[in-house]
């Protein structure tokens, strides 16, 4: 029996697939990012160094056109953050800025925003995925988001109380009435975030090609 590892993905779709040792997994990785992209019988089938099949569909696969969602990627759907969990992150960020005196949560963030990741993200699990790669959004994706787009309106707009109560009414409305739960910051970077307690949108480091099996 071959040993797991990572492999040349054989239905061409990806730079490399997960081999359990005995067929081929959902778990897939791109220039060191991994991902996942559910196979089907035939090709979890599929014996380890196979040439690709004759009609893969390379790039991403077709967006669903309500949701913005891959069909391919069921779970990422159902893995979506509630919208009490994006409140309750948005509160414990505030929470943990105030405690670290803001520093330790610029010190953290840095360390975190290239797991797609906040600190109150981290600390609940929960991950920010880009719908058009549908993976882990980068270290300057979160830092655009997260430091530009949020943080930089909240203390902004908390000066001028009235434009803050509006930008407080405003994101709400736009929390509520979306069903992927996506505030205005998600919907202009065309983001999402999800609940990823198992680490299956982390990303992991470059996998490199086995010697053999």
């Amino acid at each position: 029996m071959s040993v797991s590892s990572w492999e040349p993905d054989p239905t061409g779709r990806h730079q490399y697939r997960w081999w359990d040792g005995e067929r081929w997994t959902d778990q897939v990785a791109d220039d060191g990012v991994q991902a996942v992209d559910p196979v089907s019988s035939t090709e979890a089938g599929l014996p380890l160094e196979a040439p690709p099949p004759e009609s893969p569909s390379p790039g991403l696969p077709p967006e669903d056109s309500d949701s913005g969602l891959s069909t391919d990627h069921p779970d990422l759907s159902l893995m979506l953050a509630t919208r009490s969990q994006r409140l309750g992150a948005l509160f414990l960020e505030l929470l943990l800025a105030i405690i670290t005196l803001l520093i330790g949560w610029l010190i953290w963030s840095v360390i975190v925003y290239a797991r797609g990741q906040s600190p109150a993200k981290q600390v609940l699990k929960m991950r920010v995925i880009r719908l058009e790669s549908r993976r882990a959004a980068d270290w300057g994706w979160m830092a655009l988001r997260d430091l530009v787009l949020k943080a930089a309106a909240i203390f902004f707009l908390a000066g001028v109380f009235l434009l803050g109560i509006i930008w407080v009414i405003v994101n709400g409305i736009v929390l509520l009435n979306n069903d992927l739960n996506q505030t205005l910051w998600d919907k202009m970077l065309k983001t999402v975030v999800i609940h990823d307690p198992s680490d299956r949108y982390k990303p992991i480091a470059q996998p490199r090609y086995p010697s053999g099996s």
